[in-house]
Parts: C-alpha cells; structure tokens; sequence
C-alpha cells in the first residue's frame, strides 16, 4: 500500500513538473504587438492553416489554450495518426458538395495534401487505403509540422486563451487571458482564423455565427445483449464482421471491420463509424463470420454433435462458446441451426453513444451555408475565417477527418494571407489589458467575449 502511495506521488510530482516547464516555455515566448493573420486554435487544422499563411508571406500568430501546440495530433488513431487516406471522395463527408468545392477533385485533394507533408519531411506508408507515418507514430506528425512552423516563423503562442474579439482598425482586436497567470493581453490583426476545433460553439456564437449543436461523434455505440450479461463476459474481446444498422427493419448502412466488445457496448472502428448513424432504438447486427455462409455454419455444427468447440475454427473461441450457450448449449437438439443465426446476425440494441469523453470527433460547429467554400472565409465577415472541425464537417474513420483539417487550413492559411495583405493594421504597445498602454478600445461593434 505504502509503495502505491509513494508511485503515486512521484507519478503528481512528475506531471506537475512537467506542467511548470510547459509553463515556462510558454511564458518565454515573446507576443507580437500584432500580426497580419491571427490563427485561434493550435491543432491540426490551425497549424495547417499557420504554415501557410506564414509562407505566403503573413506574419502569424497561433493562439492555444493548452500549453502545447498540436497536442490532439497525438492521439489520433490510437497514437499512430491515421493522417491522411488514398481516396478523399467528398461522398466521405456529410456535406460533399461543399467539401468537393473547398477540397476538390480526389485526386488534386490528395496530391495537395500529400504534398504539403512532404514539404515538413514526412515519410509515410498505406494500410488499406489509410496513411501513417512510416514511424507509426502520431509525434512524428506534430514533429515535423511544429517544425516546420518554427522554421517560417510562426509565433506558436501556447497557454493563451481566446476570450474576446471585435473589428478594429479594418481587422480585429483579440482579448486573450494567460492560462498560467490569468493575465489579459490583446494583439491586432488583419485577417482572423477560428480553427478552435470541436470547442467552438461559445466562440462562433458570441462572434453572431449560424451554428449547428456540437455532439460527439466517433465514439463507442451503448448497446443492449440479446441476453442479460453477454456484453460483460465478451469484454475486451474483438471480431472482424460486418455490421448492420437497421431502423425500423431498414438497413441504415452496413459497415466491415474490427467491433470491440465493452461491458456498456460495442466499441471499435466499425462502432466509430456507426455512431454518425446510429439513434436509440436502432438495432445493429453482426456477421460475426463473413466469409463463411449460414449452411456452412450449421453444417460443421451438425457435423460435430455434442462438441462445445465446434465453432472454435471460425470464430474467437470465448465468443464461440456464448453463441453455442445462447443457441441452447452442444448438447441441445437442434443447435446447429440455431446457432448459425446468431453467428451470421448476432443482434443488438442501440441505447445511445458511450465513452463520448473518447470521440474522435465533435460534429456540429460553424455552419458550413455561412461560408464561401472556395476561400472559407465568412460571409459578410470581412477578414474572418473558419476551418477545421470548426466547421459542421465530419466523415468516417480512415484519415478523412485529418485530411479535411490539413486541406481546410491550406485552404484557409492561403485566404486569410491574401486578405491581410490588402488591410493595415495599426500596432499597440503589448501591456497586460488595463494599465495606461493599454486603453479601452472603441469600436464601431461592441466586443464580444468569448465564453
């Protein structure tokens, strides 16, 4: 008992050291007075965007609450960083035709992509479709972006949180709090980025943007067993099948790969990728053997009576021995054509989204009708710009949403540089909000702050 206590201890020791140098490094990085294009969001997208900007000649600033920039890099697909896939069909995507208009062609979306990646010095391989980083590591994606970033000067401005914007000057006057002293400080800029992620609600809100409600998405699928206890002594185990969602006795969609099994349901990508479908009530069904039809089946069924094991070839042998119980046990009469059912369309009922602290993904956020696709700058926002997961796009597991963010933020980085270079921002002196440099801004639209 003593020795956990002490573990524990060291274990808080060490992360809390870790945040005083993160705290450190981020309090010795120097805020400009302004910037032609400020970017609020350090991840994925926002960096993207960063990188950009910079090299078509912007001064940038990146403005991240956390004390690290790109940290939610890290744990995409699994901490391997699914970062990109082979074909970036905009039917991927739940608004295809805007994203075919940000994105373009399959093909000139990949060769974009692929090229910017290529440009930070990352090697990467394909799994089915799916690329990773040749190392299969997701740092080695923020590595060489953060990189990158650095190398064309971007101010890389962790540990600084958003809190309030308003026009100014011909562009915009953002208030941002410190995280690790809660001191207020503003910087100009030109062109205004909102590349917060699935965070965005309070921000675009208070800026008047049309919103769609942020849920969770990519995540687990709450389900119910056909039998009391079933999901609880599958726990952990895993299945290749293909699933089927159904509502109402119509098949939604059908989906192939992993499903793990969790005590409160179905987890794994199939489940991921069910749950930008799936509603209470649905149901959902598993071919727990694809390749293999129902007479075949039951016919090794039968062809090995009274053998608990005879679905152990085929099948995981723990979920095999539940589904030889759930038919009525080896030696009941009849098993075998009760049991391949089960096996061909194991059922389950969906009672809701589970561990949605773990999504991959927020749909919902900015809505895309409030955007001009080619440019994603904002309607009638002159100098406003969203990208990202900031905006109401999501789509499957498989590097699609990754890809998204990489081409949005070119796409964005590009725009908002161009619009900076036509707009002059006046500077003021870098002071905490408040003392005599800092004077209380007057503007034709009130501030609003960001909550």
């Amino acid at each position: 008992m003593a020795g956990r206590k002490t573990t524990q201890k060291g274990a808080r020791t060490s992360r809390a050291r870790e945040r005083e140098l993160l705290e450190q490094r981020a309090a010795a990085v120097t805020m400009p007075r302004s910037a032609d294009v400020c970017v609020i969001g350090g991840g994925a997208a926002g960096l993207a965007c960063a990188v950009t900007a910079a090299e078509a000649g912007a001064s940038v600033v990146v403005l991240e609450c956390s004390l690290e920039c790109g940290r939610t890099i890290l744990a995409t697909g699994n901490g391997r960083c699914n970062f990109c896939n082979t074909s970036l069909a905009p039917g991927n995507y739940n608004h295809p035709e805007f994203v075919a208009a940000s994105m373009g062609e399959p093909g000139e979306a990949l060769e974009r992509v692929l090229g910017f990646w290529e440009s930070c010095g990352l090697v990467w391989a394909e799994e089915d479709g799916r690329l990773y980083p040749r190392s299969r590591q997701a740092a080695s994606v923020r590595n060489v972006l953060l990189a990158r970033a650095e190398r064309v000067g971007v101010t890389l401005a962790a540990g600084r949180e958003a809190t309030g914007a308003a026009r100014h000057g011909g562009g915009w006057r953002v208030r941002l709090a410190q995280t690790w002293d809660g001191q207020e400080r503003a910087i100009d800029a030109a062109a205004l980025v909102i590349a917060s992620g699935g965070a965005t609600s309070a921000l675009a809100g208070a800026l008047g943007l049309p919103l769609v409600p942020e849920s969770p998405v990519l995540c687990a699928v709450g389900a119910s067993a056909p039998v009391p206890g079933l999901l609880e002594r599958l726990s952990g185990r895993r299945a290749h099948c293909v699933a089927a969602l159904t509502r109402g006795g119509r098949v939604v969609m059908r989906e192939a790969g992993e499903v793990l099994f969790r005590e409160y349901g179905l987890s794994g990508i199939v489940s991921f990728n069910l749950s930008r479908h799936a509603a209470p009530g649905d149901a959902i069904e598993l071919d727990l053997a694809p390749e293999v039809d129902a007479w075949e089946v039951d016919h090794l069924v039968a062809s090995h009576p009274g053998d608990a094991h005879a679905l152990d070839g085929i099948l995981d042998p723990a979920i095999a021995s539940e589904l030889i119980t759930l038919a009525g046990g080896a030696q009941a009469g009849g098993v075998a054509w009760r049991v391949a059912p089960l096996v061909k369309g194991l059922p389950f009922r969906v009672t809701g989204l589970a561990d949605e602290a773990h999504a991959q993904v927020t749909r919902g956020g900015i809505s895309v009708a409030a955007l001009d696709a080619r440019t994603l700058a904002v309607r009638d926002e002159p100098g406003l710009f969203a990208c990202g997961e900031a905006l109401d796009v999501d789509a499957a597991c498989g590097g699609f949403n990754l890809a998204w963010a990489w081409s949005s933020g070119m796409t964005c980085g590009a725009s908002a540089a161009r619009n900076a270079a036509s707009v002059r921002v006046p500077h003021f002196s870098d002071t905490p909000a408040g003392t005599k440099n800092d004077a209380p801004v007057r503007t034709a639209a009130p501030e609003r702050t960001l909550s």
